[in-house]
């Protein structure tokens, strides 16, 4: 019985007594004494019943009082789990508005409780995934009606209040009320950003040691290619030095002077050919090794031109005319002479090589905005197109070079040497009508 029921039952009490009331002010005595026996009856009758009312109410009481005070400890224990998680926990609605939050979500997002509460998850998000990150809480409702949806995990990038960035792992699960309907989300948000950090690092010492073994393996080729194509190409000059001095040896005193300056011209122009190979050996060797040194100097462009001109044009006694000019607005420039004098060399080496004896060789030096600029014409063979995107590779030769001796070392020194100033090499060519290389080298202020 209820406390609705009992009032019922006692309003419907006293109207019976009302009734008898005034039914024994019109019967007789014995009448009344009857009635009045009634009601103490019914009165009885009433008295057992509220008794039993109240012990009914008194269990329940009790009931609901131990049921509060389960709920107390329930949510007491709530409360310290929830408070343990050494991570960072929230409750937020649907929408991602913060109902909750723990200690650890105050410290990673460096913010209080007062002021966690009721602000969006989302603020707390770099600008740059904000639209990511609400798609996937979009995502995440429009599941709802998915039974299996339980838990859902990705990465964040957090921005905590006046702190750098941080990377997260965050992991929700979805609260739902008794129908099944998305009553809000729950959050557990970890920094892993030491982690990621840590990851990468560990990336970057394998990629490096990938690179490094990669490297080594190409060295190991390089020097292989190396010994077994400058023994072929040394063999060539060493004859020719070997025979003529043979010849000289033998015959010189039955030879007029010009025959004997034919082979004395052939031993000069082969030992100049050896010591080409051999700087170019040991340049491109130094550079894969990274011993090779940039070095700049100041020197007189015009100048230190000329005297490497006399010095080609002795070697090749003249079969090559060069035409030299130079419109320089600074002479004095500072560049490294040992690496100039690789890159000048190897590319006259090549007009001189490819191009018809008696031919003019051109080449230019001129100076703009702090850049020397030095280029080389002749009227050679050429270049084919389908060899100029490969020309700077080591070992490459043209597919038209013939019997033309060559290591094809010559302009991968060109081009690493170019580098190393920091400048830039262009070619242009054309088949039977000759080549032109253009240097772009800028002045260093390295001193």
């Amino acid at each position: 019985m209820n406390l609705d029921d009992l009032a019922l039952q006692l309003q419907n009490m006293r109207k019976r007594v009302a009734l008898l009331q005034r039914q024994s002010e019109q019967q007789k005595i014995q009448e009344d004494i009857e009635l009045v026996t009634d009601v103490f009856k019914e009165l009885y009758l009433a008295l057992e019943e509220m008794q039993v009312a109240n012990e009914d109410l008194q269990r329940q009481n009790e009931e609901l009082s131990n049921a509060q005070q389960s709920l107390i400890a329930q949510r007491q224990r709530y409360q310290e789990l929830f408070e343990e998680v050494p991570d960072a926990y929230l409750v937020t609605d649907p929408k991602g508005v913060i109902q909750e939050a723990n200690s650890a979500a105050n410290t990673l997002f460096n913010i209080s409780k007062t002021f966690l509460l009721g602000k969006p998850i989302g603020i707390f998000v770099l600008e740059k995934e904000l639209i990511a990150f609400y798609l996937k809480l979009t995502h995440l409702s429009d599941r709802v009606e998915v039974p299996g949806w339980k838990m859902q995990e990705w990465e964040v990038t957090l921005r905590p209040r006046d702190k750098i960035p941080i990377m997260a792992a965050v992991k929700v699960v979805a609260i739902r009320n008794q129908q099944g309907n998305l009553v809000g989300l729950r959050w557990l948000l970890r920094d892993i950003s030491e982690s990621k950090r840590t990851q990468a690092k560990l990336q970057w010492a394998e990629e490096a040691m990938r690179q490094a073994l990669v490297k080594e393996r190409e060295l190991s080729e390089l020097q292989s290619r190396l010994l077994t194509t400058a023994s072929h190409e040394f063999r060539t000059p060493l004859a020719t030095i070997h025979s003529s001095a043979e010849l000289l040896e033998h015959y010189r005193h039955l030879w007029d002077d010009k025959r004997q300056q034919i082979h004395l011209r052939r031993i000069q122009t082969s030992v100049m050919h050896i010591t080409q190979l051999l700087n170019d050996v040991l340049l491109l060797s130094q550079d894969e090794t990274g011993r090779l040194e940039f070095n700049p100097t100041p020197l007189n462009l015009v100048e230190f031109c000329r005297d490497l001109l006399e010095e080609l044009e002795q070697s090749d006694r003249s079969q090559h005319p060069i035409a030299f000019s130079s419109e320089c607005q600074c002479t004095q420039a500072n560049l490294d002479a040992k690496l100039l004098r690789q890159i000048l060399s190897n590319l006259f080496s090549n007009c001189l090589k490819y191009s018809p004896i008696g031919s003019t060789i051109k080449f230019s030096v001129t100076t703009a905005n702090d850049r020397a600029i030095f280029q080389t014409q002749d009227s050679g063979i050429g270049i084919p197109l389908s060899d100029i995107e490969h020309i700077f590779e080591p070992f490459h030769r043209a597919s038209n070079t013939g019997n033309i001796p060559g290591m094809g070392l010559g302009m991968s020194v060109v081009k690493q040497t170019v580098d190393l100033h920091g400048g830039e090499i262009l070619v242009e060519s054309a088949i039977g009508v000759g080549t032109t290389f253009t240097v772009i080298l800028p002045f260093s202020t390295n001193l």
